[in-house]
């Protein structure tokens, strides 16, 4: 389990975004902002918790892109992070198309373990 944080604003927890993934009751995790909302809680795993983040964070584009890799396989999805890979080779990734190979890595590693996309 990743180690959480205490940041300045006194949240113990893990920043992904702009909310944060913190120790909910028992062994689950919930999503907070920085006023200390809950977002959504009861998350079995971190991973569960930022995946919820980047789906909820998504912006329109990014929504439609997430709602087409998931339809992909996990053989599609590896081509899909070469594709990206290839086209940036030698030269700095934007944002963007950062984030876009973290969701395919991502949708990928989730369809392997068979878990919820």
């Amino acid at each position: 389990m990743a180690k959480l944080k205490e940041y300045k604003n006194g949240i113990v927890g893990i920043k992904h975004g702009t909310y944060y993934v913190v120790a909910g009751t028992g062994d689950t995790f919930d999503i907070i902002d920085k006023e200390r909302n809950i977002i959504e809680n009861g998350f079995s795993t971190i991973g569960d918790a930022e995946w919820r983040i980047d789906k909820i964070s998504a912006d329109d584009e990014l929504s439609e892109y997430i709602k087409e890799a998931s339809q992909m396989t996990i053989g599609q999805l590896t081509g899909k992070m070469m594709e990206i890979f290839n086209a940036w080779d030698g030269k700095v990734m934007p944002k963007d198309e950062k984030k876009k190979l973290d969701i395919v890595e991502t949708i990928r590693n989730r369809k392997a373990k068979k878990q919820e996309i």
